[in-house]
């Protein structure tokens, strides 16, 4: 089935190519090749994908075309001028471009164009307005042919694949609360959980695709956008609200949770009745009505036999349990809304984000690894245009547009190394190469270039996919270079073969400009970041809301942006990373220090948290100087991990940390006995969620001591040049 599916996409591929250029040609349009690369970027495997995609890059061709024209407008003469202008613009889409993922696209269609439009005419820049137009014509006229021969010849639909997709992320949502529930009773493996959690990442990628594709051919699905959106939102909160919630089962093993929540068994199959009641309200049935809000309250009698910070992580399971079981709620009457049933009328939205700071400061928040993919695009179109100017090599103003122009498929997927592409791009333009040469000489009609194009096409499509079939396109538009008026010439193709395999070179040259491809150096170095960050957010600058200066609120919502992004990067590095060259370092071991991270940004955060509310005025005061000697002692060891991520071992940290815990065990049981009923009820809640604060914190710490242990660090160190 998969065969013909891919041999039905393949032929009405490779009959929209031949159809434009055919179109193009008789119309004696000023360049085929753009409708050509329209249909070769659009044809994907369902009508909404191609429609959305098309759409998209039309859109995105409109202001590539502007910004040429008002680059050329403003500097037509001198040409640093000209670059400056140009630089801005590359930098400008590139940060919009990976830092939008919903409308990535559009940004880069916007950077591309505009360097192809830039030099479309050489000799003179009076033409450069028509360049313009035909590009706009010819990339509409591309999507257009490419989705009437998608919808009526062999059409496929994602009708229902949205449907399908939520009721498949709400089972599994359902089945990670139940594996989370089954880790702490010691019923399942750690690594269950952790590929439960895997697969409820992906599903939620599966999600916001289908939801995109769908979108794009069903008005139905277009007007309940705004729902559509709020579920993944919430499907999105539950996943990091249970995996929160899971950061603290190293401290909940030790304690018997069926005694010191009476409702615990009652709050499991509440959820279980909700989840089921999102999948019969997404499949139209009227869903039975789930159970209403159990009571989370904590037996006395339990908590009197737990010590200072056992109680501690009990509240702060307890804020995470209250927080899953509203975002439940929300999702249930999501999904009656989705289905068409009555809900009843609410006050105020369930926030998709846990957390309750207020850190607003007016400016910004930038991405450091947005801004160095930016700076690389643009060094790297820069240095093109310099190479292009100064020395002239076969390729000439190529250096300055298809330098630019590989740069953002690198910019976009950081992980794919350069070095790699060298290959692909060497052989399928020796074989285009090589038709060009001692094939289409013999052609004299377009019905044998038709068919030329049709074979070429239909093989790179069935045949190909991925990185593969966007070289394999790229070598036929550019090395055949299919022109109304053609012209042979083995020289400028060779040159221009030369040029492909040279840029390419100098791609992976650029790549080491602003930091090392290698993804152990990536990994190195996004560690290093992660505990400055850290380390700042533990520091007193962040830990007093409210007293900070604008400038260190700026700082502190930059850091936490950093912290609580770096983990997913650490972990997409961590995959790339060679296990025959690394042989001691398992991928095993490197996703588990992924997971280390992770866990100590959930229980920042949830410090960050507790530290907003207010406490119990004479506990905190009795305790403000074990509390600041418990931060300058957690600051410091955050500080020699971004320095070295091996610098604490494992043994040396527990020590000092029980140590420290302990003494602090003892002052806590000291202040308690004196404050006696001074100590209002919230203020005491809030004072354990804070001291469960320093406790998490203080687990995921070692817990990520005890991953770093396992890495050797020395071999990733190494400089090697292969």
């Amino acid at each position: 089935m998969e065969k013909i599916t891919r041999f039905k996409e393949a032929i009405k591929t490779a009959l929209a190519f031949v159809s434009v250029f055919g179109i193009a040609m008789q119309l004696g349009w000023l360049n085929p090749y753009w409708a050509g690369w329209a249909v070769a970027v659009v044809a994907l495997p369902t009508a909404g994908a191609s429609i959305r995609k098309g759409v998209l890059r039309v859109v995105g061709t409109i202001p590539g075309c502007l910004a040429a024209l008002a680059i050329h407008a403003l500097a037509p003469q001198d040409r640093w001028v000209f670059l400056l202008l140009t630089c801005v613009w590359v930098f400008f889409t590139v940060y919009l471009m990976v830092s939008r993922k919903k409308d990535s696209y559009v940004w880069t269609m916007a950077c591309y164009v505009c360097l192809l439009i830039l030099l479309s005419d050489l000799e003179s820049s009076a033409n450069v307005f028509e360049s313009a137009v035909f590009r706009t014509v010819e990339t509409v006229m591309g999507v257009v042919v490419y989705t009437l021969i998608s919808v009526f010849l062999w059409p496929q639909t994602s009708a229902g694949a949205i449907r399908k997709s939520s009721a498949g992320l709400a089972a599994s949502l359902n089945d990670i609360c139940r594996d989370g529930r089954d880790s702490l009773l010691g019923q399942s493996s750690e690594r269950d959980f952790q590929g439960q959690q895997a697969k409820v990442v992906q599903q939620l990628a599966r999600f916001e695709q289908a939801l995109q594709d769908e979108r794009s051919e069903s008005f139905e699905v277009s007007e309940a956008n705004p729902l559509w959106e709020r579920f993944h939102g919430l499907s999105n909160a539950i996943l990091e609200t249970v995996g929160r919630w899971h950061s603290s089962f190293a401290e909940l093993k030790r304690i018997d949770v069926q005694a010191v929540f009476p409702e615990w068994t009652a709050f499991f199959a509440q959820l279980d009745a909700r989840f089921a009641a999102v999948s019969q309200a997404l499949a139209g049935r009227s869903p039975d009505e789930p159970a209403g809000t159990v009571s989370l309250a904590i037996d006395p009698a339990a908590l009197q036999h737990l010590s200072s910070f056992d109680r501690a992580s009990v509240e702060v399971a307890r804020k995470e349990m209250e927080r899953l079981q509203s975002l439940s709620a929300a999702l249930v009457e999501c999904a009656l809304e989705l289905g068409g049933h009555a809900v009843s009328a609410r006050e105020a939205k369930t926030p998709l984000t846990p957390g309750n700071r207020n850190r607003a400061h007016g400016f910004p928040v930038p991405d450091w690894d947005h801004l160095r993919s930016a700076a690389f695009v643009t060094a790297t179109t820069a240095v093109g245009f310099l190479i292009w100017v100064l020395f002239d090599p076969p390729g000439h103003a190529g250096w300055f547009q298809f330098s630019g122009t590989l740069a953002l498929l690198v910019a976009f997927v950081p992980q794919l190394r350069a070095s790699l592409l060298i290959g692909p791009v060497a052989v399928t333009s020796a074989i285009c190469l090589a038709i060009y040469v001692f094939v289409m000489p013999q052609l004299s009609t377009f019905l044998g270039l038709g068919s030329l194009l049709f074979i070429t096409m239909f093989l790179a499509c069935y045949f190909l996919s991925g990185m593969a079939r966007f070289f394999a396109c790229m070598a036929i538009l550019n090395i055949l270079q299919i022109q109304n008026h053609q012209v042979y010439s083995f020289v400028a193709m060779a040159n221009a073969y030369i040029f492909f395999v040279m840029c390419f070179a100098f791609l992976f040259v650029m790549s080491y400009l602003l930091s090392s491809p290698r993804p152990e150096k990536a990994v190195l170095q996004l560690l290093n970041r992660f505990f400055r960050s850290a380390e700042f957010l533990m520091s007193p600058k962040a830990t007093k809301p409210g007293r900070e200066s604008g400038i260190n609120r700026w700082r502190t919502a930059f850091h936490e942006r950093q912290l609580s992004s770096l983990p997913a990067k650490i972990a997409a590095w961590g995959k790339s990373i060679d296990p025959k060259r690394f042989p001691d370092n398992t991928p095993e071991q490197i996703q588990a220090l992924a997971a280390g991270t992770q866990a100590l940004v959930y229980r920042i955060e949830q410090f960050l948290e507790a530290g907003a509310f207010r406490q119990a005025e004479p506990l905190a005061r009795e305790l403000r100087d074990d509390i600041l000697t418990w931060h300058a002692g957690i600051e410091a060891t955050f500080g020699r991990w971004s320095r070295n991520p091996e610098a604490e071992p494992v043994a040396a940290l527990r020590q000092r940390l029980e140590t420290g815990l302990g003494r602090l065990e003892d002052r806590i049981k000291e202040v308690l006995n004196r404050a006696g009923g001074n100590v209002s009820r919230e203020e005491g809640e809030n004072f354990f969620r804070l001291l469960g604060g320093y406790r998490g914190v203080s687990e995921a710490a070692l817990a990520y001591a005890s991953a770093a242990g396992l890495i050797h660090w020395s071999h990733w160190r190494e400089e090697r040049f292969s």
